[in-house]
């Protein structure tokens, strides 16, 4: 009997490293290629506030003339959410187009009947990326994490934010909720997402970007998913020759990644990590625990953001470009997610990036090799297990 189940463990956990083996292979050879140029940014604005985010959001949203398609990982069920669903169901009552994409595990707390009164009234609603086979177990790891939104193929959104009350700071345990979200009005960009977010509706046209800018490019808009985003960050570090700054909730880099960051310090270059004291799931603080040793050991500077929740995706290289938008600095936005970001020049915005995570940087502590020692004990011990689940975190 006992030889029997563990030979059907054996065969199950085979099975399971099969089916994300050959997934990730296939997923890879599937994925589109695209990013999108511009030589400038029309109009943009950067949130950093929950509050912020939904006021402006709601207001495009009730203002929207023709379509409105939004795309969030999470969905909470609360008030926010019960306002949002209202905002969409009116407008869709309107006469507006409204198609409301949701991430087949983000947005789980989102209950029947609530996604029934959606459709009733008019609103187009799908889950993204429910697992099936075949590679069962790799897409139900794969995220749709892209977050965007596209009102009247004039307004675009993507970033952090999701939809729910503890992104206004009205979680006990987390707090203040810091985070950054961009808006904005660009032909280019808009264009893209507007893509983006038909290709993850029905998977049956490819993104095609438009044609590449005449003038010098200052923004490039880049799609990823299956692995993409760890080619462009190991790129995008090996490019850095004074400083990198990277601002995450998360600091679980890939071997390459790693390797990648312990060799830029080896040449000379500046890394300071940004990420929050608060974790708002298990063992990801411990999770990055081996990293930081390793890192200010070799001269790296690690801060804990100390006023609420930090949860900001920003990678900045010797401060005269950076990356923003959806990814965490993780193995799942790495790895599997789809995310969207934007790689910018653009002086205004750079601008407006590198002062808000100054800002944040003096809400910060810094970590040093003697507060290490001074971690508390279950810390310690999650970060010994969660060397085997990093993938997973």
């Amino acid at each position: 009997m006992r030889i029997g189940i563990l030979l059907t463990l054996i065969i199950l956990a085979l099975g399971i490293w099969l089916d994300f083996k050959i997934g990730d292979k296939m997923m890879r050879k599937q994925a589109p290629v695209f990013s999108a140029n511009t030589s400038s940014l029309r109009e943009w604005q950067l949130i950093t506030e929950g509050n912020v985010f939904y006021d402006v959001l709601f207001e495009d949203i009730l203002h929207a003339k023709r379509s409105i398609k939004i795309s969030f990982f999470i969905i909470e069920n609360d008030s926010v959410s019960q306002k949002f669903f209202n905002l969409l169901q009116e407008k869709a009552m309107a006469g507006i187009q409204v198609y409301l994409l949701m991430d087949w595990i983000g947005c789980f707390k989102v209950k029947r009947k609530y996604i029934k009164q959606l459709k009733q009234t008019g609103v187009l609603v799908k889950k993204a990326n429910p697992p099936k086979l075949p590679f069962f177990f790799y897409r139900l790891n794969q995220r749709n994490h892209r977050k965007v939104t596209v009102i009247d193929d004039e307004i675009t959104y993507f970033g952090g934010f999701n939809i729910g009350k503890e992104y206004l700071g009205n979680d006990h345990k987390l707090g203040h909720w810091r985070d950054y979200h961009l808006r904005m009005q660009d032909d280019t960009c808009t264009d893209a997402i507007n893509q983006t977010f038909n290709y993850d509706w029905d998977h049956t046209q490819q993104p095609k970007p438009k044609s590449q800018s005449e003038h010098r490019i200052a923004c490039t808009l880049t799609i990823t998913e299956a692995g993409q985003l760890e080619e462009n960050v190991i790129e995008w570090i090996n490019q850095a020759s004074n400083s990198i700054t990277i601002a995450s909730p998360y600091f679980i880099p890939t071997k390459r990644i790693f390797s990648s960051l312990m060799t830029a310090l080896r040449r000379g270059v500046g890394l300071t990590i940004l990420v929050p004291k608060k974790a708002d799931h298990p063992f990801v603080k411990g999770a990055a625990l081996p990293f930081f040793k390793k890192l200010i050991q070799q001269g790296a500077s690690i801060y804990y953001y100390r006023n609420g929740f930090y949860h900001t995706k920003v990678l900045l290289i010797d401060e005269t470009w950076c990356d923003i938008g959806t990814a965490n600095f993780d193995q799942r936005s790495f790895l599997y997610n789809q995310e969207i970001n934007l790689v910018t020049e653009q002086d205004d915005l750079l601008a407006s990036i590198k002062h808000s995570l100054a800002m944040d940087k003096a809400d910060s502590s810094l970590l040093t090799e003697q507060s290490l020692k001074k971690i508390p004990l279950p810390t310690k011990i999650s970060s010994v297990f969660s060397r085997m689940i990093r993938p997973f975190l």
